[in-house]
């Protein structure tokens, strides 16, 4: 308070100063230069002012150089909060029914899977009915199939199979035991065509050694009965494959009857269970439970619970609160009506328009900042997740899609929200604290420190805006310093010296 008071009087000496030596010379003071001319929107020198040692330590004044930092390119956006998809459920019957009890009203929560609202329907009143019979049948059908079953272990269905392929396994057995004799009769046949045949054939050998002494009708009765002989040993060979043939046919029947007959006495003795009866009694079982599992899920899709009667339990799919209740006791709701709306605010969407001029500069995954007068203090951060296609017919705007967390649930469906859009990340950016700008006739200016207390008045051009701290798009340079605090009296002091081009006199 103090320092504040002091500054004002310096302020008082300096302008009274100033105008008695204005008076008395009729020019203005040494220290300052005439103003210079600086287009509208534009980056240029408007002036000069010279602070000496003592009122730059009272006005607190402290100088800085500006300096390089990263700056995000960021679009101004506003739009409206909404509300839908999976957070929003709006709760119908799935059959008509008749009103008898509510449960809830708007503004209570209620959690996943919780009643809101009973009804009663005589269409689900029939379909229960064939529910109970359907299980009434099932249940008959798998008694049936249980006495069959025991039947089964008692051997009861196997004793006749059975006493079959034992029949027909001692029918093969003596059919083998034959095969295998005929075999041993066909080979001895064979055996002793072989000793005939080698015997005309040494016969033969021998006449034609003694053609002389043997006489030629002889000779030629022996090749007939050794051609005889080698006949004969072929059709018994030819016996002897046949027999072979057989014996190996009556081997292989025998071995499947065997198997036959294991498997037949290990179903009698109870290890198995099959029957014509028991299968006809598992196949009626299992069309009773496809039946009754029918019935269950036309019960259950007409909202109702199997056998539980014709009542109608209306549930929340979500967790939130209750929005609107639109039926009343006794109220008879169709299925295309809801009867309960809940809603879940702990996410929302924000959808926002972006000026036509920007749209291109927008994409996936862009953050966002947003805050809403309805949620003072609160900023809400959140990425673009969709883009429209097509722009507003009126406005020409296109509308950014942006889930955001609500916890709190204090964005409401309907909030009106604005804010930033962060398009892309700009590295070495010249920027200024806030406190460095002043403004002369509604264009930023800045004081760029010369020498021993000069200063100049210059206009910049500002770009992004960050927490505490302004881009310098034009008019200032790396490394110059400039004045960081006390501006506000550097300030004062342009305006009593009618500096920067003028535009301190209408202030």
């Amino acid at each position: 308070m103090k320092r504040a008071w002091i500054l004002i009087v310096c302020l008082l000496l300096g302008g009274g100063a100033a105008w008695w030596r204005w008076q008395k010379s009729g020019s203005r003071p040494a220290s300052t230069a005439s103003p210079l001319a600086v287009p509208e929107n534009a980056a240029g020198k408007a002036g000069d002012v010279a602070i000496n040692a003592e009122a730059m330590k009272l006005a607190e004044i402290q100088v800085a150089p500006a300096r390089l930092r990263s700056v995000e390119d960021r679009l101004t956006v506003s739009g409206s909060i909404q509300s839908g998809g999976d957070q929003l459920a709006k709760v119908t019957p799935k059959v008509a029914g008749k009103v008898i009890q509510l449960l809830v009203q708007p503004g209570d929560s209620v959690a996943p899977g919780q009643t809101l609202a009973i009804l009663e329907s005589a269409e689900l009143a029939q379909v229960q009915a064939d529910y109970k019979a359907a299980l009434a049948e099932s249940r008959a059908q798998h008694s049936n199939l249980a006495r069959q079953r025991q039947l089964a272990k008692l051997g009861q269905f196997a004793r006749p199979p059975l006493e079959e392929t034992r029949t027909r396994a001692v029918e093969d057995e003596r059919s083998l035991h034959q095969a295998r004799h005929h075999l041993e009769e066909e080979r001895a046949g064979l055996r002793q065509a072989q000793a005939e045949r080698e015997v005309m054939r040494a016969k033969v050998n021998r006449n034609q050694d003694l053609q002389e002494l043997v006489s030629r009708q002889d000779r030629e009765r022996d090749q007939a009965d050794l051609e005889k002989a080698e006949a004969d040993l072929a059709g018994a060979l030819a016996r002897v494959h046949g027999a072979e043939g057989d014996l190996r046919l009556a081997q292989k029947q025998s071995a499947i009857t065997q198997s036959s007959l294991s498997r037949e006495e290990k179903v009698y003795s109870g290890q198995y269970l099959t029957s014509r009866e028991l299968v006809e009694a598992q196949a009626a079982a299992e069309m009773a439970r496809v039946r009754l599992e029918s019935a269950a899920d036309r019960v259950k899709l007409m909202g109702g619970l199997p056998g539980r009667g014709n009542r109608i339990l209306l549930v929340s799919p979500i967790r939130g609160r209750v929005q609107d209740v639109s039926v009343t006791l006794g109220e008879t709701v169709p299925v295309d009506k809801a009867a309960c709306t809940v809603i879940n605010l702990d996410k929302v969407w924000a959808r926002l328009a972006l000026a036509p001029k920007d749209a291109g500069k927008a994409a996936l995954g862009d953050a966002l900042e947003l805050h809403s007068e309805a949620a003072p203090g609160h900023v809400f951060r959140g990425r673009v997740s969709a883009i429209d296609a097509g722009s507003d017919e009126t406005t020409r705007a296109v509308y950014l899609r942006v889930p955001l967390n609500n916890p709190q649930g204090l964005l409401k469906t309907g909030t009106y929200v604005q804010g930033s859009l962060i398009t892309a990340v700009r590295q070495q950016k010249l920027t200024v604290p806030d406190e460095a700008i002043q403004e002369h006739n509604g264009r930023p200016t800045l004081y760029v420190s010369l020498h021993g207390g000069q200063f100049e008045v210059r206009h910049v051009l500002l770009g992004s805006k960050g927490k505490q701290w302004r881009e310098v798009s034009e008019g200032l340079k790396p490394g110059e310093k400039i004045a960081t605090h006390g501006t506000f009296y550097l300030k004062s002091e342009a305006l009593k010296s009618s500096l920067s081009d003028g535009c301190c006199a209408g202030e």
